[in-house]
């Protein structure tokens, strides 16, 4: 882990700042491997230190290396006020993002000899290049979905709710190892299925219903991320035709990804497919979204994102259209990005019929 916290000192010394402070789950177990719910890190050009309480006096000896580690007790701030007479620093970088105004608020009154320089999105930009073992991590976790939801299709019946199939999913990943869901899974059926984030409902699924399924695992803090709209008997002749047309604009944008191609450029991938089927209108304005220690990092697969896509990140990619009144489609897969294009992490068939 120490050797992700030189990333962070080399953003220091092009920025001349002496020290960065991180205080998010998914930043400080990124940058020291503590898994904890409360913590502080410092980073600055010779220390790394952390933060926590009693609660975790062990469990943060057990897993870190090379950190030095402070116990708070009831009041943190006399501690964090410790700690950064200890650093001898006149500046410290933080992510307004991700940093409460009350918070920094009375970090500034620890020390009125510190500036305090707002930030935004180091640490994500950082993270958005996943090393072998993070997609190892994620490869896993979609392993676990895959797993889940080869046994959720053989459960599901007509008569059953949205919440039922949304639990019962949940307890299956459970089941296979997942360490919990990465989001509120979505089940949506029929007609509800036009909202792309649906919340599952008592909405019954019925004979000829389209039911769109999008969820996520967790493994050793790394999520996955899949779709699948399942065909429940013959949905319409219209419902179908939408079908093919998402399936094609998946199967496009997937050959189209290599590292260098724009996001922006990727996303006009499958938009292309949408407007030559004049069903444009009813698409998202962005076609994936990077997937790492949370749901949605970096890159961001949208509209108008010059970002290049490069060996190392890992997002899904995930065409959709949702017409009101009548139903949506999204077909949804997470990819890694290769030398010359990209590996498939989420192993489920795209097309699945239930009778």
């Amino acid at each position: 882990m120490l050797r992700r916290i030189e990333k962070l000192r080399k953003w220091l010394n092009e920025n001349h700042c002496d020290a960065f402070f991180l205080n998010t789950v998914e930043d400080y177990r990124y940058f020291s491997g503590f898994t904890g719910s409360n913590c502080y890190l410092f980073v600055s050009k010779k220390d790394a230190i952390l933060v926590t309480d009693q609660r975790y006096s062990q469990q943060i000896q057990e897993e870190t290396e090379g950190y030095k580690i402070y116990i708070h007790e009831i009041n943190p701030f006399t501690t964090l006020e410790k700690v950064m007479k200890f650093l001898e620093v006149s500046s410290i970088a933080y992510d307004g993002k991700k940093t409460s105004v009350s918070l920094l608020k009375t970090l500034r009154n620890l020390n009125d000899k510190v500036d305090w320089v707002y930030t935004e999105d180091v640490s994500l930009g950082i993270r958005q290049y996943k090393e072998p073992s993070e997609e190892a991590a994620i490869q896993r976790a979609a392993e676990i979905g895959d797993l889940a939801f080869k046994d959720l299709c053989q459960k599901i019946k007509p008569g059953m709710t949205e919440k039922q199939i949304a639990v019962e999913l949940e307890y299956l990943l459970a089941k296979h190892g997942s360490e919990g869901p990465t989001f509120g899974t979505i089940v949506a059926a029929g007609d509800r299925s036009a909202l792309p984030h649906a919340t599952p409902t008592s909405r019954v699924v019925k004979e000829n219903d389209m039911l769109l399924i999008d969820f996520g695992a967790r493994f050793e803090g790394y999520m996955s991320d899949m779709t699948r709209t399942l065909w429940i008997g013959e949905p319409n002749v219209r419902m179908q035709e939408i079908y093919m047309v998402v399936l094609e604009a998946l199967e496009k944008a997937i050959v189209a990804v290599s590292p260098g191609v724009t996001c922006h450029e990727l996303d006009n991938v499958a938009r292309k497919v949408f407007i030559e089927a004049n069903l444009e209108e009813y698409s998202l304005r962005g076609l994936g979204h990077g997937v790492g220690l949370e749901i949605h990092e970096w890159p961001r697969v949208v509209m108008q994102q010059d970002t290049p896509i490069q060996k190392g990140h890992i997002f899904t990619i995930e065409p959709g259209l949702y017409i009101p009144e009548l139903g949506g489609v999204r077909i949804e897969e997470l990819v890694s990005v290769t030398k010359s294009g990209c590996k498939l992490l989420t192993g489920t068939p795209r097309t699945i019929r239930l009778t």
